[in-house]
């Protein structure tokens, strides 16, 4: 008798944990590469309006968006003619409060083919590393 009470009390505890993992998984963030290529696929999960602009500029200068991969503390974005690295801040509830590029890097496009916005934001630069 006593051992068909522990197994029913096993039984339950096991039920019970099932449901909390259940639980956390559904409250659990996307991983931050995963909301970046959000961002990237679908504009419309960037930031700002102006981001979304700019995310529309990189894709028509660098090519199709490609992925998003981890590059130390920050990210890289990859596209079909080049790449540009990426830091991202996030808000608690895991959506971007900030993206901010670096210079991209590219063997195949010009920064002078670049959109007059692009140009601007990336006026730093002074052109390309290979």
């Amino acid at each position: 008798m006593k051992i068909t009470h522990r197994i029913a009390t096993l039984s339950t505890t096991t039920i019970l944990l099932s449901i909390s993992s259940l639980g956390m998984v559904a409250n659990a963030q996307p991983a931050p590469e995963v909301v970046l290529d959000r961002a990237f696929r679908y504009e419309s999960s960037a930031p700002t309006s102006q981001g979304r602009g700019l995310l529309t500029s990189f894709q028509g200068w660098l090519g199709t968006y490609q992925r998003i991969r981890k590059d130390g503390s920050g990210y890289v974005v990859v596209f079909d003619r080049g790449s540009l690295p990426l830091d991202a801040k996030f808000k608690s509830n895991g959506s971007i409060e900030s993206m901010t590029f670096g210079c991209p890097i590219s063997r195949s496009v010009s920064i002078n083919d670049a959109p007059t916005d692009i140009r601007q934001a990336l006026s730093k630069c002074g052109g390309f590393r290979s």
